[in-house]
């Protein structure tokens, strides 16, 4: 469903509790009417909210009908993945706070997505062959050759003084992870003793790719001020650039080519879907 479905939705359901009031507005005394913003939704946006869950119903008797699902490993690979493009968990909460769109939304929407291409991949038996992914592995080489990165830990408090006790303690031997999952703020990190996992040139902020670079493992870095508070950072390994292999590869490849063909097919397999389906609207 999308966002507008989902407003107006909402509107006529509000519109229809017992309570609502009939008058919404006034404007230099000119009453607006709850009933005539329902009208002029229902004539502006009606018939593709309509469509739109005419169409969610189809697809999800269909899923049912195939016994098809999104699985769960799936959709958090793939919010993991858009989480990863991002330096840490509050810029990845901001921007999604400045889109209007919370974490249980994307998840759903991710969801709804996987659900879709497993839904037409098994209606339409698609599939990749051998020739289809060495060529599209020949085509891409550069594309998934492995840049050159870092595996980082990091550790973020809410001041200055803090960072730099908790620096001297890490140099006096105390255990970086433990300290990291015990003090840190950064709680999609924290979790884990502070592993941000492996990071590329360009994935971190400008300021914490300069304090880390040129260590070597076991080095820390900070402390580094940034938006979301002090950081302090441990290298735990380099990983130089390597050349891609393409059995390294291949289930990337098949799972991308895959969701191409998914994406190409899905206009017609909808429209299949609704030239089977018993449709009857309600005229007046």
């Amino acid at each position: 469903m999308t966002l507008l479905s989902g407003l107006l939705l909402a509107t006529m359901a509000t519109a229809a509790a017992p309570k609502a009031p009939a008058v919404i507005a006034t404007v230099n005394g000119v009453p607006i009417k709850r009933v005539e913003m329902m009208d002029r939704a229902w004539k502006q946006y009606g018939m593709a909210v309509l469509n739109d869950t005419i169409d969610d119903i189809l697809i999800h008797q269909a899923a049912k009908s195939l016994k098809v699902t999104a699985a769960a490993q799936e959709v958090a690979t793939r919010l993991r993945r858009i989480m990863s493009q991002f330096p840490d968990e509050g810029t990845f909460n901001a921007r999604l706070a400045a889109t209007g769109t919370s974490l249980p939304q994307m998840h759903g929407q991710i969801e709804e997505q996987v659900l879709r291409e497993n839904l037409v991949e098994k209606a339409k038996g698609l599939q990749v062959t051998e020739a289809e992914l060495k060529a599209a592995f020949d085509a891409n080489k550069d594309r998934l050759a492995s840049p050159d990165a870092v595996r980082i830990r990091h550790l973020v408090v809410a001041n200055e003084k803090e960072a730099a006790d908790f620096l001297i303690a890490i140099k006096a031997g105390a255990d970086f992870a433990k300290l990291a999952s015990q003090v840190s703020l950064d709680n999609g990190t924290k979790d884990r003793g502070g592993d941000a996992g492996f990071i590329s040139h360009g994935m971190l902020l400008p300021e914490l790719e300069k304090a880390i670079s040129g260590l070597k493992p076991g080095q820390v870095a900070g402390p580094v001020k940034t938006p979301m508070g002090y950081h302090l950072l441990k290298v735990e390994e380099v990983r130089p650039a390597a050349p891609a292999v393409f059995e390294n590869v291949r289930g990337e490849l098949r799972g991308s080519l895959l969701v191409d063909k998914a994406n190409k097919a899905w206009p017609d397999f909808l429209k299949e879907l609704r030239a089977k389906a018993k449709i009857e609207t309600t005229k007046g």
